[in-house]
């Protein structure tokens, strides 16, 4: 199975490439690999994406934040990591939407890997499974992301949870969930 190569459609010069892996007995590992800085990545909590579209919209996001200047974090892969979440709060995005170090899968995203380095030294050192992207929603906890997002019943019978969810991190600077 290969990573996930898409284009940042605002920004034809950048990508994201996304990776799933299950079965990952080495998170904590991984986890001090990126915060040390060897590996750049957002690791993702897969348990909080439904869609690989959720992700998508998140990075896009981040990539124009960093375009112009006005990221809320340090680096574009973290605020790949804040722009999935609902609140302002960054710690607690990254609580809610970051690896854990019990965690045995993970969706790792990297933005312009352009010799596809990191993401070979990723595969390289992720203990797991590398599986295709696609299945990422059989690993979604959908009342703890319904609960996280707020959504509602009510706006369920009207739109998709991914819909909802695309929505707050869209308006993320004009609606506080």
């Amino acid at each position: 199975m290969a990573a996930k190569i898409i284009p940042c459609g605002p920004y034809p010069d950048s990508n994201m490439t996304l990776m799933l892996f299950s079965e990952v007995s080495n998170a904590a590992e991984i986890r001090k690999c990126v915060m040390s800085g060897e590996f750049e990545a957002a690791l993702l909590k897969t348990s909080m994406i439904l869609e690989p579209f959720q992700v998508m919209v998140a990075a896009n996001r981040a990539i124009h934040l960093n375009r112009i200047n006005k990221m809320m974090t340090k680096n574009v892969h973290s605020e790949v990591l804040f722009s999935l979440s609902p609140s302002k709060n960054i710690s607690d995005s990254f609580r809610k939407f970051g690896l854990a170090d019990n965690d045995t899968s993970v969706l790792v995203v990297i933005v312009n890997d352009i010799n596809g380095s990191t993401c070979q030294a990723l595969k390289n050192r992720v203990k797991g499974q590398l599986t295709d992207i696609d299945n990422i929603g059989k690993y979604a906890d959908l009342p703890m992301i319904k609960k996280v997002f707020k959504i509602s019943e009510t706006e369920l019978s009207a739109c998709s949870a991914v819909d909802a969810i695309v929505s707050r991190i869209s308006s993320k600077e004009i609606v506080t969930v």
